[in-house]
């Protein structure tokens, strides 16, 4: 049944920056039953009709880009083998053809796991819930970001769970506030107000960025000339178990450092070992990161409700650390954190693009992709997620995202679920090779063992 055409708003220069990426997120779950495709489709057409984001697609209006509602309900669903690694398949999902102009823009693959084990997660972790899938969630990233696409998984998990259950499903209740990116605008406004009556604070920023000229990448320098011709994106991952976990989080808690910042100083350190392995030795090393912020923190009132692709400017840290990891470990983390917290605090990621304007460019340098790292770290997502129910349990989650389409050699997409950190490094084979991604990521679980023991 067609509905009439109900335009949303004109495409937001946030959105248009992100539409040509795609997001991958896996959801493993076990079930006590085995789980009818019929009952999976069932819930993903509650899913459609009870979140209005994803009711979303594009349209042309007046020579211009809008976002409007789709005009009839269409569920993108499949049922996989299991024959492909889901490291490629990952991948292969980030670059999914949507039809825009109709929509949907999100997409959903099933495949039962056939073997005892997938992501080091047992099936034997959760007693009498013996079948395995992996759920596929797939969506545009111009009309989501983490947060949302958390919240999305986790109303999924809930309705399957009342599916199986049996349980009547309202579908005009509705889930989540679909909206515009007019409240970063506005904080950005306020803060741009902020900063031209303070000449100091426009000082301290204009020269924050002025350091980035003529600032170049040492990863991309010292390869040079090491990746493929054409670019793609790869996919390595990493979890720790609980006890490892508990035991990183209370001890950045002890040292007064956010697991953020102390994960930031140990890919810092890795790093070194990468640019070493490279032929770059030096006594110290500057380096930049550059770290995905959830705008919504610069809103005013609860912002729990409110979905879409809601990410400021990247925020960019940079820290001269020495050679060595050594007992000195955690002083270098806490200066990390000092720079990270002072520039959250004063909301100077929102300034990036009026701080642009007061600079004069002086050659066509771009700093935007002169990072050695990036993280998206979205924290606990057990709540946002759920842990399920009587019927259904999820176990693990991945999230990725195209790194393929901009010029950064790798981003790390950190999270914690039901107590157990997973860090997924997706890079850009253009940049980096699978044995630079190996060491780096085996360099960083080194480093966070040995965070504990000093």
């Amino acid at each position: 049944m067609e509905t009439k055409e109900k335009w949303l708003w004109k495409m937001t220069s946030t959105e248009r920056f992100f539409e040509p990426y795609g997001i991958a997120y896996q959801v493993t779950f076990t079930t006590r039953e085995p789980l009818p495709e019929e009952q999976v489709l069932r819930a993903l057409s509650h899913l459609f009709r009870k979140v209005p984001l994803l009711r979303t697609c594009y349209g042309e209006r007046d020579g211009e880009t809008w976002l409007r509602e789709m005009t009839r309900e269409i569920v993108d669903f499949e049922v996989l083998s299991d024959a492909e690694r889901t490291e490629d398949l990952l991948v292969k999902l980030q670059r999914y053809d949507f039809n825009k102009q109709a929509g949907p823009l999100w997409c959903v693959k099933l495949r039962p796991e056939s073997g005892s084990s997938t992501n080091g997660v047992l099936r034997e972790d959760v007693p009498g819930f013996p079948h395995m899938y992996s759920l596929f969630f797939v969506i545009n990233h111009a009309i989501t970001d983490g947060t949302s696409n958390a919240y999305i998984c986790g109303f999924l998990v809930q309705i399957l769970e009342d599916v199986l259950a049996g349980k009547p499903i309202n579908d005009t209740e509705q889930l989540g506030i679909f909206v515009s990116d007019e409240r970063t605008k506005k904080a950005m406004q306020e803060q741009v107000a902020v900063m031209k009556g303070d000449p100091e604070l426009q000082s301290n920023l204009v020269k924050d960025y002025q350091v980035l000229k003529g600032r170049y990448s040492l990863l991309k320098r010292v390869f040079k000339g090491v990746g493929e011709e054409k670019a793609r994106s790869a996919i390595l991952t990493r979890d720790f178990d609980a006890e490892t976990t508990a035991a990183f989080i209370k001890r950045c808690r002890a040292e007064g450092v956010t697991v953020n910042s102390t994960f930031t100083a140990i890919c810092n350190f890795a790093l070194v070992d990468v640019l070493v392995y490279g032929g770059l030795e030096q006594d110290s090393y500057s380096l930049r990161s550059d770290h995905i912020l959830n705008a919504r923190r610069y809103w005013n009132g609860d912002t729990s409700q409110y979905l879409g692709c809601h990410l400021t400017e990247p925020m960019h840290v940079i820290v001269e650390i020495p050679r060595d990891f050594n007992e000195s470990f955690w002083d270098y983390a806490r200066l990390t954190n000092e720079e990270f917290q002072t520039k959250l605090k004063s909301g100077a990621v929102l300034l990036k693009e009026a701080v642009k304007e007061l600079v004069s460019e002086s050659s066509d340098f771009d700093p935007s992709f002169e990072l050695e790292f990036g993280i998206s770290n979205m924290g606990d997502m057990t709540k946002k997620v759920t842990e399920g129910g009587d019927h259904v349990q999820v176990v693990h989650v991945v999230r990725t995202g195209a790194m393929d389409k901009v010029p950064i050699p790798w981003g790390h997409f950190l999270h914690t679920f039901r107590g157990r950190l997973t860090d997924t490094l997706v890079y850009n084979t253009s940049f980096i090779t699978s044995h630079m991604a190996k060491l780096f990521s085996e360099r960083i679980m080194h480093y966070i063992y040995e965070s504990l023991r000093i």
